[in-house]
């Protein structure tokens, strides 16, 4: 079957990883296998309910803070009882005095679906943004109980984009206290019969830790297991002018210490910068960013895929390059690996002449969309003002590539790195020290120079390649 686990931690990867798996089940025909496009076992688990009735959820691993999970509980309509209910049994004979938070209600989208509201997700009951909460309130899925990870919530006073050492350690109390790497994770993986790896999409300033030492402990006992990475990294960059504000160091070392660790722990690392920083206006938010990763993601477990598997996947990208990075566009490419989603045919004979022009050897996986599109108001002639239309579909173009200029990606860092080590800027709150700065940066030059930048020549050579320039 060669099934996938998915791991998703922090909130942005969450609200990214809603809208994948909402997209999964909008494929379901609940009809004769053969009349479905993608393979439903390979990302999801079939088994039974608490009424033996058959059921086929997401196999996922979901970690964030408890408080950012909202309405979303381990227990639900398919698995156990109310969590809320089974707090109420309380053992004591004492008389004790409660004080209990308000419940998070639910939002209107989840209660149009609980209605059976035909409508439910159309333009009529969709979520608005500022009707927006939490990623849990546009979820159209139900999840086993052990998919639900809540790591506990920090205090008020402190940072959530926080201290690397700090991190760590939260993992390991979390493991310790919920059995977390011999329980849920080696369930899913012994449930398997031939899985394919990992895909994992996580949150760098605030799970970057955390992901580090799960990842540590993963590896010690599944060593070779392919695992396809997709770090968010935050909001700030080595081109941001940020001065000594300490929160903009910190999430800058916090970015880098995990691409130091996903070249170590990782196959194949894809890093997509916030939204925010991003030039072309077109692709400046996060509707672009979960389209783009599902587009890639989804060829996965489609059934016209020629690619197999992740680690097809991750060796094409890196046959002429032992650098596990890749990057979504580029400069100057080594490997590529394009998505086309919904293309007329007019468009796939465009795309096939640009290929062909580019002279680069680029695996080609043709994908189609559900139809789940937003309604957009519009004006119309000899009609009433602002009427409602569902487009039908949409084009995507997605392209994953490993290309020279990934080499200025990891000099940047190692460059502001190097200057803040020179000038001893505090990183108190960072989780390292200064000494510990300089060998970071270090590495990320080592890192440069494998994605073929020009050998590192000292703090004061130009070290980018005229690609970089």
């Amino acid at each position: 079957m060669k099934e996938i686990l998915y791991i998703q931690a922090g909130s942005q990867a969450n609200y990214a990883g809603t809208h994948f798996w909402n997209t999964q089940e909008s494929y379901f025909t609940y009809g004769e296998e053969e009349d479905a496009e993608v393979s439903h076992g390979i990302s999801f688990r079939e088994g039974l309910n608490q009424k033996g009735e058959p059921t086929f959820c997401p196999r996922l691993l979901v970690f964030d803070r408890k408080a950012q999970f909202g309405t979303l509980s381990q227990a639900n309509a398919l698995f156990g009882v109310d969590e809320a209910a089974e707090e109420e049994q309380i053992l004591w004979s004492g008389n004790p005095v409660e004080y209990k938070q308000e419940p998070v209600q639910k939002s209107r989208y989840q209660t149009d679906m609980e209605e059976l509201d035909p409508d439910a997700g159309s333009a009529s009951s969709a979520v608005q943004l500022a009707d927006v909460r939490y990623w849990s309130d546009f979820n159209r899925m139900y999840y086993l109980p052990r998919t639900v990870q809540k790591v506990p919530d920090i205090p008020e006073w402190e940072d959530s984009e926080g201290n690397w050492t700090t991190g760590n350690e939260t993992f390991t109390r979390y493991d310790e206290d919920t059995g977390l790497m011999e329980g849920p994770l080696r369930l899913f993986l012994e449930e398997c019969e031939t899985i394919q790896g990992i895909q994992l999409m996580h949150d760098t300033a605030t799970f970057g830790s955390f992901v580090n030492s799960f990842l540590t402990s993963l590896r010690d006992d599944f060593v070779k297991l392919p695992l396809l990475s997709w770090p968010l990294l935050s909001d700030t960059t080595p081109s941001f002018h940020i001065g000594d504000d300490r929160r903009g160091i910190r999430k800058i070392i916090n970015d880098a210490l995990a691409l130091r660790s996903l070249s170590e722990l990782s196959s194949m690392t894809i890093p997509i910068q916030s939204p925010t920083t991003w030039t072309d206006e077109l692709c400046s938010n996060t509707y672009m960013q979960a389209s783009v990763c599902h587009s890639v993601r989804a060829t996965f477990h489609s059934k016209f895929s020629h690619l197999d598997d992740i680690s097809d996947f991750c060796a094409q990208l890196s046959w002429r390059s032992a650098l596990p990075f890749a990057e979504l566009g580029g400069q100057t490419q080594f490997g590529r690996r394009d998505v086309t989603r919904g293309f007329s045919h007019a468009g796939i004979t465009s795309y096939n002449e640009w290929i062909y022009r580019s002279g680069v050897d680029a695996s080609v996986i043709s994908s189609s969309f559900p139809a789940f599109f937003s309604s957009a108001e519009t004006w119309l002639p000899n009609t009433p003002p602002m009427v409602s239309l569902r487009p039908a579909s949409t084009s995507v173009f997605s392209s994953i590539g490993v290309t020279s200029g990934t080499a200025g990606f990891f000099s940047d860092y190692a460059e502001l790195l190097e200057d803040w080590t020179r000038r001893k800027i505090s990183v108190e709150n960072a989780g390292i020290d200064v000494d510990e700065l300089g060998d970071l940066a270090n590495d990320l030059w080592t890192l440069h120079d494998n994605a073929g930048g020009e050998t590192y020549g000292g703090s004061d050579t130009d070290v980018r390649g005229e690609d970089e320039e």
